[in-house]
């Protein structure tokens, strides 16, 4: 009896020891002028999207070292304005002023996320604020796994990946939980990107500067095209379930990348390494889409993020 006891202690204690990890802390930095219907959401957010794909002491070195310090990843979110939302805001005692969504950084290792939700979405469709919570979210999450946390994403991957991934996982979330996303419309909106820009000069995704988000990749609608079409030559390639592929694109990715050299040249290393096809193959494969298959390639209406994050 008394071993049969101490075994059920000692299952009882690893248990716990299993499910006692901690992960990020982040602290939110709410400006007055926020509703608080939508802050209550906000929080709800990101609670859904810690539980379903955390950044915790489990991640890599890199981020148990982070959650050591007990230092929070700030974000700062403020409703549209023409002014200076934080004007108390320095890092490093120079000035910021916060004026769009995105993660920021001082150049001196520190970072933070901002987000200026649109008094327009508010008022005609809410959800779009969402979508971007999700997004930004995203973005910390590639930058944890790919231990990145103090450096720029894109400076080190694809601009294609980077925000064709937030993006599309942006949507998947929004449709999921208020039954819209604005995905199908964007990629069919001949004025938001170039279409053969994309299908044969697909390296110019790779770069900010040679796609501009105002130029021709309007709400990242060319990057999120490149990064659906991607999917779908995994799921034919591999012969793989499109959960199997977007896991590879949103998680495995980024942890191959971890691994790599911080070299903008060495993602190409860990693109072969996850998904079995170099960037020229894919490129080649890329070339041969048409508008018609637009249609095709959308995320399935049933996907939910449980499915790919299991």
């Amino acid at each position: 009896m008394k071993k049969i006891i101490s075994i059920v202690i000692f299952l009882l204690i690893s248990t716990h020891t299993a499910v006692a990890v901690e992960k990020m802390k982040f602290k939110y930095n709410f400006h007055e002028n926020l509703p608080k219907k939508w802050v209550t959401e906000f929080e709800n957010i990101m609670n859904i999207v810690q539980e379903e794909f955390p950044i915790n002491e489990n991640t890599n070195n890199i981020v148990k070292l982070a959650i050591s310090r007990n230092k929070p990843f700030n974000i700062y979110l403020w409703l549209d304005t023409n002014k200076d939302p934080f004007p108390e805001f320095k890092k490093n005692g120079k000035k910021f002023i916060m004026n769009e969504s995105a993660i920021m950084g001082d150049g001196e290792g520190n970072t933070w996320m901002q987000m200026k939700v649109h008094k327009q979405d508010l008022r005609e469709n809410v959800s779009m604020s969402y979508y971007v919570v999700v997004h930004e979210y995203f973005h910390i999450y590639q930058k944890a796994l790919s231990k990145l946390l103090r450096k720029s994403l894109s400076d080190y991957n694809p601009k294609w990946l980077v925000e064709g991934g937030a993006t599309v996982l942006g949507n998947i979330y929004t449709r999921q939980y208020y039954g819209k996303d604005t995905l199908k419309n964007d990629i069919q909106d001949r004025k938001r990107w170039k279409f053969k820009k994309a299908t044969k000069e697909p390296h110019l995704y790779e770069k900010h500067e040679t796609s501009p988000h105002k130029g021709y990749d309007s709400n990242y609608a060319g990057s999120s095209f490149i990064l659906l079409a991607f999917v779908n030559e995994l799921q034919k390639k591999n012969n793989i379930s499109e959960e199997e592929a977007f896991e590879l694109v949103f998680r495995e990715y980024w942890i191959q990348r971890s691994k790599q050299a911080f070299d903008n040249n060495y993602w190409r290393v860990a693109f072969k390494k996850t998904f079995g096809m170099t960037v020229p193959e894919f490129y080649e494969r890329l070339s041969k889409y048409k508008r018609k298959d637009l249609k095709k390639i959308l995320p399935s209406k049933t996907l939910k993020i449980q499915d790919v994050f299991s």
